[in-house]
């Protein structure tokens, strides 16, 4: 195994996710009942926008009403019902919030040490264009990873886990798919999507969560700095 380029996945990977859409959540729903923990409303809110987004890509959905959509139907889960208002009031909170995101502390440490060890490095994320790439200019992201090797998935066409997303990643570098290193916190969109385009994976699973597949990532990680004892 010989890795010449990784790729992070961004959202709670590179920076912490659930921050922003705890802060929101709780200042704009202090009713929500409490023995729900925002972990698994965070999760739950993140699996229903993954679902909504296939209809976003078939345009059978607009933009805004994905964003209203996902957190209604996430809090019917929970037999927590919104108006579309409140759902629209959430959404201006949550991008505000976003506006405030910082990469997690180890990271720029981590980007900096791969890139002297002499790796190629890349992003791939999903979500809106310019949605993202707010977060990214926030997160000061371009210091370390060239805004050339940043793949967004609206911007593309196509999302995790869905592999052709990495084979357009790839086609930037003359590395073979056994090259490549993927890191993420998702086990469908990361480490799935990852392994059926012939890519190593590492699971970043600080969150403590469970395999969902057969797949076998490179490695479980829970803190990410463990990732260079990994190439090393």
């Amino acid at each position: 195994m010989k890795i010449k380029a990784i790729f992070f996945d961004l959202d709670d990977t590179l920076h912490d996710h659930q921050k922003p859409f705890s802060d929101s959540f709780q200042q704009i729903f202090p009713s929500f009942p409490k023995e729900f923990s925002i972990e698994s409303v965070c999760k739950t809110f993140r699996h229903t926008s993954d679902l909504l987004w296939e209809n976003y890509i078939r345009k059978e959905l607009t933009l805004e009403e994905l964003r209203i959509q996902r957190i209604i139907q996430a809090l019917k889960s929970y037999d927590f019902t919104i108006s579309r208002e409140a759902a629209q009031i959430f959404q201006l909170q949550y991008e505000k919030a976003l506006t405030s995101i910082e990469l997690f502390p180890e990271a720029p440490q981590i980007l900096t040490k791969l890139s002297q060890m002499g790796f190629e490095l890349g992003v791939i994320t999903n979500g809106p264009t310019q949605h993202q790439s707010n977060k990214i200019q926030a997160l000061g992201l371009t210091r370390y990873i060239s805004s050339d090797r940043i793949f967004i998935s609206d911007q593309i066409g196509i999302a995790k886990p869905d592999p052709n997303i990495f084979h357009e990643a790839a086609k930037k570098f003359s590395f073979s798919p056994e090259n490549f290193l993927y890191i993420g916190d998702s086990w469908a969109n990361d480490v799935v999507g990852a392994n059926q385009a012939g890519w190593h994976a590492i699971w970043f699973n600080h969150r403590k969560r469970q395999p969902e597949s057969h797949h076998k990532p490179l490695r479980e990680i829970q803190v990410l700095s463990s990732m260079i004892e990994v190439l090393d």
